[in-house]
């Protein structure tokens, strides 16, 4: 009989914060598409979305301004702010430090070096197809070279101070690319833009081609909870378990590349979200934080909250705007040197 009596409850604890959180973040949606230029009142944002959603006509404005340039960006960025989240709950689980990041691999950061030559080529000219091509072919490429230098090496440190590696080499060889073009103003504002990250004049064709990827990415991430709880217990005991250390860092490394990638391919190079969002998801969370099953989907929710939540302070504050790559970066390097402090003060 307590057994009986119990399961309801432990369901409802299971379900009710996430159709809070997802109620929470439908409605954090909704008033975002009210912020920008045009006057759209809450109350007139959903009665135009029902009208939409019942295949009626809008305004021409209402139509362009919340139908064609808020929502795709809104949509987008709740995409990817999830899937940086989960990739940030993945890298710290595979390494098991709290510091890690999706950054490490390099993977960002070898997608804007191959855009910015792409930029000094004049390639990107060639239609709007080739700039998300040239990150995707850039995080390939380091996915390829982080692999090829690890073959031989099991031991997870290896892997990451690999990355370190070229991860420095591609930012050196975007620095190079833009000292030998100086005197091209253009391309160190496009460059520069790419780099800060930006949901600007982005729409339903991003929006579109960068869902499959990113939904993948995060249920194959799912997929590997137990194989990362486990990798907490350390990695001789992981192994002792049944993990396959070399698969499981084959495929945690291919699912954060293939979510990264994408989301870097779609909106540029936004930082520091995979540090921040998995540590907020675990005090959320509070004992069940390090169960990998509830941690990878709190982090997507976190994640995608976060982004929205920097894209529309950015549109907020005009006239001065201010990318959210920006303001991740901002955000997410005062949180790590918090949280450096924070490891160093801790009794050993």
């Amino acid at each position: 009989m307590p057994s009986s009596a119990t399961a309801p409850s432990k369901t409802w604890r299971w379900v009710l914060p996430w159709s809070v959180g997802a109620a929470a973040l439908a409605l954090a949606a909704a008033l975002a598409l009210t912020v920008g230029p045009g006057e759209f009142a809450l109350g007139d944002v959903l009665e135009l979305i029902a009208v939409k959603l019942r295949g009626g006509q809008l305004e021409p404005t209402a139509e362009a301004i919340l139908w064609e340039l808020r929502l795709p960006r809104i949509l987008l960025a709740l995409l990817v702010g999830a899937g940086l989240g989960c990739a940030g709950a993945v890298t710290q689980g595979l390494f098991r430090n709290p510091l890690a990041s999706p950054g490490v691999l390099g993977i960002s950061t070898g997608a804007a070096a191959a855009v910015i030559l792409g930029f000094a080529l004049g390639v990107d000219e060639q239609g709007l197809w080739v700039t998300p091509t040239l990150a995707g072919l850039g995080a390939l490429t380091m996915l390829a070279l982080l692999f090829g230098l690890t073959s031989r090496r099991q031991d997870l440190a290896y892997l990451l101070l690999t990355g370190v590696a070229l991860n420095a080499l591609a930012g050196a060889a975007s620095t190079v690319t833009l000292a030998m073009f100086l005197d091209r103003y253009a391309l160190a504002q496009k460059a520069m833009a790419w780099m800060m990250g930006s949901f600007d004049g982005r729409g339903f064709t991003q929006l579109g081609w960068a869902s499959g990827p990113i939904l993948i990415g995060m249920v194959a991430a799912w997929a590997l909870h137990r194989p990362l709880d486990l990798l907490v217990l350390g990695e001789e005991t992981a192994a002792t378990l049944g993990v396959d250390r070399g698969r499981l860092r084959l495929l945690a490394a291919l699912v954060v590349g293939l979510l990264v990638g994408t989301s870097t391919a779609a909106v540029g190079v936004i930082g520091f979200v995979g540090l921040v969002v998995p540590h907020v998801a675990r005090a959320l969370l509070g004992g069940a934080g390090h169960a990998h099953a509830r941690l990878l989907p709190a982090s997507m929710v976190v994640g995608a909250a976060l982004m929205l939540g920097v894209d529309t302070l950015g549109r907020a504050l005009t006239p001065m705007f201010l990318a959210p790559g920006a303001l991740t970066s901002l955000i997410g390097g005062v949180f790590f040197l918090w949280l450096l402090r924070r490891q160093t003060e801790e009794p050993t």
